[in-house]
């Protein structure tokens, strides 16, 4: 058992062209494809850091704007509040000034109606008294007294009415 230089020379070589072989065809295809698949990695999560930073702005856009619309919402309900309020005023204010109006006019006719009455009653009133007056005393007193004493009488009762 001798060693072979010759012999060693050649495993060396062998060993060389093995692992340079190696090297080439697998360690730097399998290395290459680390590499694309690590970059692939790292753009797809730069992407995804992406989509969810532009997801969390539309979102903080969303809310601002759902924010403006709601405010936008209470200023309508609250100017159309004020307007209602306004015209409920208005409304009121017309009706009060009609109900008075008409007051004052039903007022007027009974004060009318109730002196035409008044004179009504006062008239036949008096067409009683002078008839009773007549056959109580036989006879007619001149009718202009009578008249004068019985419009007396009747203004001296309507008072204490």
């Amino acid at each position: 058992m001798d060693i072979q230089l010759t012999q060693i020379l050649f495993q060396i070589i062998n060993f060389s062209v093995v692992l340079g072989a190696l090297t080439f065809l697998l360690y730097k295809p399998v290395i290459k494809i680390f590499d694309e698949r690590a970059l692939r990695i790292e753009e797809g999560q730069k992407a995804a850091e992406l989509a969810i930073k532009t997801k969390d702005e539309l979102d903080k856009e969303k809310k601002k704007a759902e924010n403006e619309h709601k405010k936008e919402r209470a200023k309508i309900i609250n100017d159309a509040q004020e307007e209602a309020k306004q015209r409920a005023q208005e409304i009121i204010s017309t009706a009060r000034k009609e109900t008075k109006e008409e007051q004052a006019k039903l007022l007027g006719g009974w004060k009318e109606e109730k002196t035409q009455l008044i004179k009504e009653a006062k008239s036949e009133m008096t067409d009683a008294i002078i008839a009773i007056s007549a056959k109580v005393i036989g006879k007619t007193l001149d009718t202009k007294a009578q008249q004068k004493l019985i419009d007396e009488e009747i203004n001296l009762i309507i008072k204490n009415l």
